[in-house]
């Protein structure tokens, strides 16, 4: 049994067993000191880490608004980044977005009629609805868009990538698809592109017409 003796700087372990309590206060005030020590590094750290990542945070939304309100103000955006910008219900027609980098971006319900966009990075982008008649989307990047009811009625997509895309009831009569990537695409309900010229099961990835 431990006993401990009030009055006196040790404690009594039993058989003899003698621990100098004043050797247990330096330990445990060791311990207290290295565990606080130990929070308040790792509380400082976290807070400096949570800082550099609202910073950078904040400086992508500068910059995001800065490329998008010059592009709404000009139409112009070659090269630029505009990637998961709400863009939605907007009129762009003319616009030009040669190289632009546009993934994850909400383009819904925009009219980008006769826009420039050759070469764009399009990865996921939300198009429903858009109307892209007579855009140049030359060697743009497609793959993953959503373009559920768009317009692309004589676009140029020479050279593109629809891998994956969304076309349930996308209008494509009079596009150009030369050496475009149609792996993967589902075009039972959409207009100009048959499943014949993609392969009964999705497979054929380049088409030439």
């Amino acid at each position: 049994m431990t006993l401990l003796r009030f009055g006196f700087p040790y404690l009594i372990l039993g058989k003899g067993t003698v621990v100098y309590t004043s050797k247990i206060y330096k330990v445990f005030i060791f311990l207290s000191l290295f565990c606080m020590v130990f929070i308040t590094l790792e509380l400082g750290w976290n807070k400096a880490s949570l800082s550099d990542d609202a910073e950078e945070v904040a400086a992508e939304v500068e910059r995001l608004a800065e490329e998008l309100d010059y592009f709404v103000a000009t139409g112009r955006c070659v090269r630029c980044n505009l990637s998961n910008a709400d863009m939605s219900d907007q009129n762009f027609s003319g616009a030009r977005l040669t190289n632009a980098v546009l993934e994850q971006s909400n383009l819904s319900g925009s009219n980008l009629s006769r826009a420039e966009l050759m070469g764009a990075k399009m990865h996921g982008a939300k198009l429903m609805e858009a109307n892209l008649m007579g855009a140049n989307l030359k060697g743009a990047d497609l793959s993953n868009a959503d373009l559920t009811n768009a317009n692309m009625r004589e676009a140029n997509l020479t050279g593109a990538n629809l891998s994956e895309a969304k076309l349930d009831g996308a209008d494509f009569w009079g596009a150009e698809i030369r050496r475009a990537d149609l792996t993967k695409l589902d075009v039972k309900n959409t207009l100009g592109i048959t499943e014949a010229e993609v392969g009964g099961s999705g497979k054929i990835s380049i088409f030439d017409r």
